[in-house]
């Protein structure tokens, strides 16, 4: 790890030695080292769109709303490759929070995204995405060799 010197108005170390104490981290090192990952993750997103991702997409659906279940399910067919795993906790009658875990291309999670979003009764839409390397590779769990897909983030 190398040493560096930087400068900062006191404001900026206000703000981040207030995350620092609200997240936790033991200092401004790991609390700048943190803020530093973040935003090289997001300018490599916004350059990228053809880099390999995984993905948290979370939103809420209202109950009730004319074809809505049957829309998001035509979406979620539409993009199975995408799709690793999904969780849906009812909220209270009228509402729903959906999950979906997800993989493949930062474009192709935009857009499945946006799809999803845009849909009459869908509201609080959230995205998280994290660059990632996804690898085929063949070895063997047990006695049998086993081709399946690694995720190296």
């Amino acid at each position: 790890m190398q040493r560096i010197t930087v400068t900062l108005d006191a404001d900026l170390i206000e703000a981040v030695d207030g995350l620092a104490e609200v997240r936790g981290y033991a200092g401004r090192s790991e609390t700048v080292r943190d803020l530093l990952r973040r935003g090289l993750a997001e300018s490599r997103r916004q350059l990228d769109p053809d880099l390999a991702c995984v993905a948290t997409f979370t939103f809420v659906a209202e109950a009730g709303v004319r074809d809505l279940g049957q829309r998001l399910a035509e979406i979620q067919r539409g993009r199975h490759d995408l799709v690793i795993t999904q969780v849906q906790v009812p909220l209270d009658h009228a509402a729903a929070l959906h999950t979906l875990v997800l993989r493949g291309r930062v474009r192709d999670i935009h857009d499945f995204a946006d799809a999803i979003a845009t849909q009459r009764g869908v509201r609080h839409d959230s995205l998280s995405i994290i660059p990632a390397r996804i690898e085929l590779v063949d070895h063997p769990h047990g006695h049998a060799p086993h081709p399946h897909e690694h995720i190296r983030t």
